[in-house]
C-alpha cells in the first residue's frame, strides 16, 4: 500500500512573511468567477534554495533539471529528541546515519519535529529552535545528497533576522557549506516529518517553475510503501 505524506507548510498570513491574501473578483460582488491575490517572496514558507540565493555567481533553478533531483530515494535522520537550542553536530549526523552507512541516498531529511512541539506561527518556533553546527554543514556537503530538507531553521543566525539591525552580519555556515560550496539544494521549513513513520521514503519535490530563480515555493511529499 502506498501512503502520501504532505511535508509542506500552508501558505497563509504569518507575522514573519507579511503575506496578504486579498479578494480579487468574488461571487458576492456579482463577478462571473472568484479569485484572490497574494504576494510571495521566493524564500517564504516551505521553499527551495538554489545557490544564487547565497552566492552572487551561483547556479539558478535553470541549472537543476527536475529529472535529476525531483524524485529521490530519501533517508530521514531522526533528531526528534532534541530540545530547545540543541546544537546538532556532524558527529551526531554521522551516528544517525550509522545504520545506513553502506548505502547512499540522493536526498536527506533532518527531522526534529519542531512544528509538533512548538506552533510554527509563534516567535518561539524560530527563537529557540535546534540548529546545525558548522561541522554538520560540512558533513552534509561531504555526504553530497542532491537535496537536503529541514523542519527547523538550520542556521543559528536565522533566529537573529527578526531583530537584526541594519548592517549586522548574519553568519550562516550551513548555507555556506551546503548551498554555496556543495551546490546542494536546500528545502527549508518543512513540517510533519513525523508522519512519515519510516527511516526511508521516496521524496517528491516540485517547485514553482520560476526561471533564473534563486528559490521559490515548493510542494513536497513523502511516498511511503507499507
Amino acid at each position: 500500500m502506498r501512503r502520501i505524506v504532505d511535508l509542506t507548510l500552508p501558505i497563509e498570513e504569518h507575522w514573519r512573511y507579511g503575506i496578504k491574501i486579498l479578494p480579487g473578483k468574488t461571487h458576492a460582488n456579482g463577478d462571473p468567477w472568484q479569485n484572490v491575490s497574494y504576494n510571495l517572496e521566493s524564500h517564504w514558507f516551505t521553499h527551495i534554495d538554489f545557490p544564487l540565493h547565497f552566492d552572487p555567481n551561483g547556479k539558478t533553478s535553470d541549472d537543476y533539471p527536475l529529472q535529476d533531483w525531483a524524485i529521490t530515494d530519501c533517508l530521514v535522520l531522526d533528531f526528534s529528541d532534541c530540545g530547545d537550542n540543541t546544537a546538532i553536530t556532524g558527529e551526531m549526523l554521522e551516528k544517525a546515519n550509522e545504520k545506513y552507512k553502506d548505502k547512499h541516498f540522493d536526498s536527506l531529511l533532518i527531522r526534529t519535529d519542531r512544528g509538533r512541539k512548538v506552533d510554527w506561527k509563534t516567535t518561539e518556533f524560530w527563537d529557540t529552535s535546534p540548529y546545525l553546527t558548522e561541522d554538520a554543514g560540512i558533513w552534509i556537503k561531504n555526504y553530497n545528497p542532491k537535496v537536503v530538507g529541514y523542519d527547523f531553521p538550520q542556521d543559528y543566525a536565522i533566529r537573529e533576522i527578526r531583530t537584526m539591525k541594519p548592517g549586522q552580519p548574519i553568519i550562516q555556515p550551513v548555507h555556506e557549506h551546503v548551498l554555496k560550496e556543495g551546490k546542494i539544494l536546500q528545502i527549508e521549513y518543512m513540517t510533519d516529518l513525523w508522519k512519515i513513520g519510516s527511516d526511508t521514503c521516496q521524496l517528491v519535490a516540485l517547485p514553482l517553475k520560476l526561471m533564473h530563480a534563486d528559490g521559490g515555493q515548493i510542494r513536497v511529499v513523502a511516498v511511503v510503501e507499507e
